[in-house]
């Protein structure tokens, strides 16, 4: 279920409305609403979630009894062969067959009509770190199964993020029935949902038929051609993506609950280091507390952090799909963190420190590094990894970077970056922004401005309405 569809928004003012109306039923309400929003997947999708979700939920009870430590890793081997199954059987055993030369699979194989659960990538990951900090005593289990379910799957975030803690949320889902009615909240929530709309329906929209017309013929296309399509995606996912997250804070600003902020302007991002920092934060800073640290982190040395980065980003990209092209993303990723690593020791050891200070060193590294994260993007998008390098060849070519009858194109990037630009700097100066609005604009001309948004959002949602690129994840 879309958030910009009338079924969505009929689904949360009935849920705000009995949210509000009957506050010691917000649990059972909630946990129903979170059924009715799921079950748009498919039935036996929903009992699996369901069935998924009791077995986890048990499981970290049993891990305050003697065998917490058989529960812990019973429960998460669980999870992940859930995960495994549905996301990756068949394309482990295409790559078995490719290897071995041999016929695994038939046309009438019945793994060939598994059918991805939604939003499994994301519960699965949130239910691993809620096991684990359970083991480790740093959050304690849910009250009910009720209250853990609801914490797992509300609407909000379930299908694409943001990847909640159980610090950050269950105390949340615990306090339900103190939350009161706050116009604050609801503003905010306002602000959050109409810019979601606006990136996903005005721009990711928008820009979704040019960049499948481009990948559509990807042998063909020239390298300047290549940097356009790679340009493009890169604005259409951040804006498909971070449009969800953004409208997801927005629901829950609705019903009193934060959600973490998942997306903070990234081609802004002057190293992968910093990128990640930026791009989709919950899923870093999971690889980084769940795999990067497990692993050993930085405190085994330099050449043992470089192999744990490696691998961290590597299985950051295995997560995003279940194809070569995530696998190679991921190796990618992985290698410019290890190199820039390297980078920053071998900068402080000839004295260059100072170079982070300086302004025209930090716009030349943005430049640089997004380029560099658009050649990355080729192996997110690529159908086939053959393709996806042979672009990135073309893409490195010196006469690619003649554009040539793509002026056009090329005006649509740069306007498209200045918004990004222009984002960062809404947010930075957020709370100036609004004090300036409310006190040079009346509350009748704010609410016809207001009014004249909606009207445009709600005729651009009167399109075809495409789904969001990470549901596939």
């Amino acid at each position: 279920m879309l958030f910009h569809t009338p079924e969505f928004l009929t689904l949360m003012i009935v849920s705000l409305a009995l949210f509000y109306a009957l506050p010691r039923w917000r649990i059972p309400m909630l946990t129903i609403a979170n059924m009715v929003f799921y079950v748009v997947a498919g039935v036996g999708n929903l009992v699996l979630f369901l069935a998924m979700t009791a077995f986890t939920y048990y499981c970290s009870k049993g891990m305050r009894g003697p065998y917490s430590r058989f529960f812990l890793w019973f429960s998460i081997a669980v999870n992940v062969a859930n995960l495994l199954f549905f996301k990756y059987t068949t394309f482990l055993l295409r790559s078995a067959e490719n290897w071995l030369g041999i016929d695994l699979l038939t046309d009438n194989s019945f793994l060939l009509k598994i059918v991805l659960p939604i939003g499994i990538s994301f519960y699965t990951f949130q239910m691993i770190a809620y096991l684990v900090d359970v083991y480790k005593k740093r959050w304690e289990p849910a009250q009910s199964v009720f209250h853990f379910w609801v914490f797992i799957s509300f609407f909000a975030h379930l299908v694409a993020g943001p990847i909640m803690r159980g610090h950050e949320f269950m105390p949340q889902i615990d306090a339900l029935r103190s939350i009161r009615f706050n116009a604050a909240n609801f503003r905010l929530g306002a602000f959050f949902f109409a810019l979601g709309v606006f990136k996903k329906v005005v721009l990711a929209d928008y820009l979704t038929p040019y960049v499948d017309s481009f990948f559509a013929r990807i042998d063909t296309l020239s390298g300047a051609e290549g940097w356009i399509a790679a340009y493009l995606f890169a604005f259409q996912i951040f804006f498909d993506f971070s449009a969800y997250s953004e409208m997801a804070l927005g629901i829950a600003y609705f019903f009193g609950l934060e959600l973490a902020v998942n997306f903070r302007t990234p081609y802004l991002s002057r190293n992968p280091t910093e990128f990640w920092r930026r791009w989709h934060i919950t899923l870093s800073n999971w690889i980084k507390d769940y795999i990067y640290i497990p692993l050993g982190g930085s405190r085994k040395g330099e050449v043992r952090q470089y192999v744990n980065l490696f691998v961290a980003m590597t299985i950051s990209g295995i997560w995003h799909g279940a194809s070569w092209t995530f696998v190679a993303w991921g190796m990618f990723y992985g290698a410019l963190a290890t190199l820039h690593k390297m980078y920053i020791v071998l900068k402080e050891k000839l004295g260059l420190g100072f170079l982070d200070k300086s302004r025209i060193y930090q716009a030349v590294a943005i430049f640089v590094f997004f380029h560099i994260t658009c050649i990355a993007w080729v192996l997110f998008r690529a159908e086939g990894l053959r393709n996806a390098l042979s672009l990135i060849k073309r893409m490195l070519t010196p006469e690619a970077f003649h554009f040539a009858g793509l002026r056009t194109y090329l005006a649509i990037v740069l306007l498209l970056f200045a918004l990004h630009v222009a984002e960062y700097l809404l947010h930075k100066y957020r709370s100036h922004l609004a004090a300036w609005w409310h006190r040079w604009f009346p509350a009748p001309v704010r609410a016809i401005l207001y009014t004249a948004v909606v009207a445009v959002l709600v005729l651009f949602l009167k399109g075809e309405q495409n789904t969001f690129i990470y549901f596939q994840f």
